[in-house]
């Protein structure tokens, strides 16, 4: 019978040489989560490892000695880091992930901000361009079954009656879509990340912004989802649908992110017919949870957004309780 114990450490090797040590050569980790501390927005982010360590039923003399650490059996199953995900591959993109931060910030003597905006040499590789990344990525398709089919989502049949708007998922590797006219959409995905702590805020579609990567495809949002499932990160892609005329163009290419959740971004100060006629073009397609509002304080009339037919779930900064 096997035992199992939680470890904790900087990296996956400081917890490996400690099982070692505590528990004897036949310890292994058979789990791990990176644990990080989001700070400001992303920003002063610290990371550390905790590890679930398997021990054979007889344990060596320094265990039987008394050994401080509790098998985890006592406090329950160890959480998983993100449901249906199972742990070979997480644990090796975990461990790459420490690596290569560890090589890109070697000597600099403090910890580097995730999301802060790095020069980094041409002679180091980013992680997602490698060839085991790529694997790892194939690894967690299998491991976590069949990505569901773009038209999975529920099609409402009509614009439905605007009730109380769905909670902000907040899961490690949840994709959160922020749909916006222009560049509308990437101010209320930053609120939203620095409201949540700390989220990993991309870009999509016409939209770009300096220091926030962009996500083209799908393959690029199952990179996202995979790097923010290591970081213990919620992914806010704000995608920009350039003008109204073109939104029924970046109908495909929304769908094929198979995202979990879909908000729309509604400026308060245009016409509420426009954007009716523009978001109905989407409804047909997509399913949408919420809308986004901005601009309110800005017109005589920001009610008129509750004619949409969608809940309103954050307005000018705030969430809409």
């Amino acid at each position: 019978m096997l035992k199992q114990f939680r470890l904790k450490g900087s990296s996956l090797e400081a917890i490996r040489k400690k099982a070692e040590t505590r528990y004897g050569a036949g310890a292994r980790i058979v789990a791990a989560e990176k644990v990080t501390n989001p700070g400001i927005a992303g920003l002063f982010a610290a990371n550390r490892f905790e590890a679930t360590v398997e021990v054979p039923a007889e344990p060596p003399a320094a265990l039987r000695a008394g050994n401080p650490e509790r098998p985890t059996a006592a406090a329950g199953p160890v959480p998983e880091t993100h449901p249906g995900l199972h742990r070979p591959a997480i644990a090796a993109l975990l461990e790459q992930a420490d690596a290569t931060e560890q090589r890109l910030h070697a000597g600099t003597g403090t910890a580097v901000p995730r999301s802060a905006a790095v020069p980094v040499s041409p002679a180091v590789p980013v992680s997602t361009a490698r060839a085991d990344f790529a694997g790892l990525l194939e690894q967690l398709g299998k491991e976590y079954g069949p990505v569901a089919p773009a038209v999975g989502r529920s099609l409402p049949a009509s614009v439905p009656e605007a009730g109380k708007a769905p909670t902000l998922l907040a899961g490690a590797g949840d994709l959160v879509l922020l749909l916006g006219l222009g560049d509308d959409a990437l101010g209320p995905a930053l609120e939203m990340s620095m409201a949540a702590g700390g989220c990993d805020v991309r870009t999509g579609g016409k939209l770009s912004a300096f220091g926030h990567l962009h996500i083209p495809d799908r393959q690029g949002a199952t990179a996202a989802r995979a790097g923010a499932v290591a970081t213990g990160q919620t992914v806010l892609l704000a995608f920009g649908l350039g003008r109204p005329r073109d939104v029924a163009g970046h109908a495909a290419l929304i769908a094929g992110f198979a995202a979990d959740q879909i908000w729309v971004v509604a400026d308060a100060r245009r016409k509420p017919e426009d954007t009716a006629a523009w978001l109905g073009v989407l409804t047909q397609k997509l399913g949408v949870d919420a809308l986004a509002v901005v601009g309110t304080a800005d017109t005589l009339s920001p009610g008129t957004v509750n004619s949409l037919g969608l809940p309103v779930g954050w307005q000018d900064g705030r969430k809409v309780h």
